[in-house]
């Protein structure tokens, strides 16, 4: 298998720890999420659901605590290599590959 036939695609992937990536919303050892890409450093996953709070306004003033809101962004996250024990690609199992099978709602897991 060479890794570039699943960029863009779905993959389970398993990690000797996830810790230090939680800011980037990796919580698990064990997730699936669409890999887009890897270089020297490691794999880069899509995180559709990256929450961020703004706590300065386009001025620089900063904006009080109870007017601060959570956006939702897609953002792309790099997990180092040193991190990364496995990964799973499942290229024949019907419904997992979302854009490819117009799926948005996988049945287990954990997803990004």
């Amino acid at each position: 298998m060479d890794i570039e036939k699943v960029i863009n695609r779905k993959v389970l992937i398993v990690l000797f720890s996830h810790e230090g990536l939680e800011k980037a919303g990796i919580t698990d050892r064990n997730f699936y999420a669409k890999l887009v890409g890897y270089d020297q450093i490691g794999l880069w996953i899509e995180n559709p659901k990256f929450e961020v709070v703004n706590v300065r306004r386009e001025d620089g003033s900063l904006i009080p605590v109870s007017e601060r809101q959570k956006e939702t962004h897609i953002a792309e996250v790099l997990i180092p290599w040193g991190n990364v024990k496995s990964i799973v690609y499942f290229p024949y199992r019907k419904g997992f590959n979302l854009e490819e099978d117009g799926i948005t709602n996988l049945d287990q897991g954990t997803y990004l």
